[in-house]
């Protein structure tokens, strides 16, 4: 038996006979590893060329309406696929508004929409512009439907009566991205230690949790038996003091002596968070050039979050980084706010080492009151 001829073989191995055409470039090939090779070889996408030329006949073979069908059926189902990620998974649109633009009633809707006035806001959002402009903090929007929008959680916490802001923690120098809730009346510290206090539980198993639990129950019973302790000693004194009784009136005037309840003193200091004092944290500054790093600004642990953020630029929601290491200098990708400040000219600083800013009272005033304007008005920054 004769050999096969060599351009009857697999273009790709020379071995087998092939039985698989490439859609774009024809090229056949006999399996689907010589498949793979000839895309990697040729760079060939292995896809169809809709433009290219077809003569008449080849159009009216099965093959050439099989390729006109697919081509229609994939952009049907790429339509059907930007439609579900808009209304569905990003919530941009309804799929009552979709419907009435694929009727051409855009136009109608948009003077309805005029006509009733402006759209409902989320519960909480004029509190939380008002608490915003009493800061004199600006917020930003991104752009509806990104991914920094989508993730952002800020709500108004009635009970506490304060911005229940969503927080981006970076953790080893971003390396590490989570999101958390902070309140903006009470101390970073005090959330960043139940903040490191949760994600430890997160990773604790169920027999470590339950010991957890017993060391603390242990702890808080001790310290009320203290408390039990110096309150029964203090009251006995107390009881056992000199008192008068008023003739008149028949009332017993109480004279407190040294050591009553009134200056009892606690055996054991406040809660300190020692954890955020092992760690360094910095606030992200937005907005800045981008021919500059990353700049940072040091937090004050002490402070709540309403302090921090006075007078500054938020977009959709804060970003603190975590340095987990005592650090005496930031890393290359990083640098100081206040060296920021000198470098691009908003702050001068002087020979003594202080800084002067180079802004005048009435440049600040006019500041103040465009970041008024733009929270009344929900601008979105850029």
């Amino acid at each position: 038996m004769a050999d096969p001829l060599l351009s009857s073989l697999c273009t790709i191995c020379h071995i087998s006979p092939p039985k698989y055409t490439c859609p774009k470039c024809s090229v056949q090939t006999c399996s689907f590893p010589c498949v793979r090779r000839h895309k990697l070889w040729s760079s060939c996408s292995g896809v169809r060329d809709p433009t290219v030329y077809k003569t008449k006949e080849e159009l009216q073979t099965p093959a050439g309406v099989d390729h006109d069908y697919n081509f229609l059926h994939s952009i049907e189902h790429r339509v059907q696929r930007a439609e579900r990620e808009v209304v569905e998974e990003k919530g941009i649109i309804s799929y009552k508004e979709l419907e009435e633009a694929r009727n051409g009633k855009v136009t109608d809707n948009l003077r309805g929409l005029r006509h009733r006035g402006p759209p409902r806001q989320a519960p909480g959002e004029e509190c939380i512009k008002t608490m915003l402009k009493m800061m004199g903090t600006r917020l930003h929007r991104a752009p509806k439907g990104m991914q920094r929008n989508l993730d952002n959680g800020t709500n108004w916490s009635k009970k506490n009566r304060s911005i229940n802001w969503q927080i981006e923690w970076m953790r080893n120098g971003g390396k590490k991205r989570q999101l958390g809730n902070m309140l903006s009346n009470k101390s970073i510290a005090y959330h960043y230690d139940n903040w490191v206090e949760g994600d430890k539980r997160a990773r604790m198993t169920d027999d470590e949790v339950k010991s957890l639990k017993k060391r603390k129950a242990a702890e808080v019973k001790e310290r009320s038996a203290k408390r039990t302790k110096i309150d029964g000693a203090s009251t006995m004194e107390w009881c056992t003091s000199s008192r008068l009784q008023n003739p008149k009136t028949g009332a017993w005037n109480v004279v407190p002596q040294q050591g009553s309840p009134t200056n009892v003193t606690l055996p054991f200091a406040p809660d300190t968070y020692v954890r955020v004092n092992e760690h360094s944290l910095y606030l992200l500054r937005p907005l800045t050039s981008k021919k500059f790093p990353k700049v940072l600004s040091p937090i004050h642990v002490d402070l709540p979050l309403s302090e921090v953020l006075r007078r500054r630029d938020v977009v959709e929601f804060p970003t603190i980084y975590v340095f987990e290491e005592p650090i005496d200098a930031l890393p290359d990708e990083f640098m100081l706010e206040k060296d920021y400040l000198v470098a691009t000219g908003q702050i001068v600083e002087s020979s003594d080492g202080d800084s002067e800013s180079s802004e005048s009272n009435s440049e600040e005033d006019s500041d103040e009151q465009d970041s008024d304007s733009a929270l009344e008005d929900g601008e979105v920054g850029e």
